[in-house]
């Protein structure tokens, strides 16, 4: 469709908005209704059935002439909030706290500094790259006395889950 006015593009931006919603909405309550179908954690983080989604998504993307990466890093958002939904489910509505309040999670500079140098991160904000992979669907996340601890991709981040202060992140030893 080929828009006349400013007013015109806004209006059909709008219009696709509003449709993008509803439909984020009512994949909301399909993803709701999955938690009763699955027996553990790792059916609800279910991390193949993410890969073949974000696979999927990105062909379409190409097809329809979207870009490919941004599509894959807009699903993957999606599907950890709704991961964390699916869990909150699945545990009976029960606060998954950690990931619940994801927003509050920081670290001091000296933290930053260790973190970054324990994962030698560069040009990399050590908080919102600790933030991403606890949302990351393959995150085993467990609580042990004052700290949440949280393992993938062969790093362990430790949280203080009083504060939300990330203690510390470090490479696991491979076996």
């Amino acid at each position: 469709m080929i828009c006349n006015s400013l007013d015109d593009v806004r209006e059909n931006i709008d219009r696709i908005d509003n449709n993008i919603i509803k439909l984020i909405a009512e994949r909301g309550g399909y993803v709701a209704q999955a938690a009763k179908f699955k027996k553990n954690e790792d059916g609800v983080r279910d991390t193949s059935r993410v890969e073949k989604v974000i696979q999927k998504v990105r062909e379409k993307a190409q097809l329809y002439g979207a870009d490919p990466d941004m599509v894959e890093k807009i699903y993957r958002q999606m599907i950890a909030s709704f991961i964390k939904k699916e869990m909150s489910e699945f545990n009976g509505n029960q606060p998954a706290s950690l990931l619940d309040n994801i927003d509050r999670i920081h670290t001091t500079p000296m933290g930053a500094d260790r973190i970054s140098k324990n994962l030698k991160l560069t040009d990399t904000d050590p908080v919102e790259y600790c933030k991403t992979k606890i949302l990351s669907p393959d995150c085993h996340i467990y609580k042990d006395g004052k700290n949440w601890y949280c393992e993938t991709d062969g790093i362990k981040i430790t949280v203080n889950s009083f504060s939300y202060t990330i203690i510390t992140a470090h490479k696991t030893q491979q076996k």
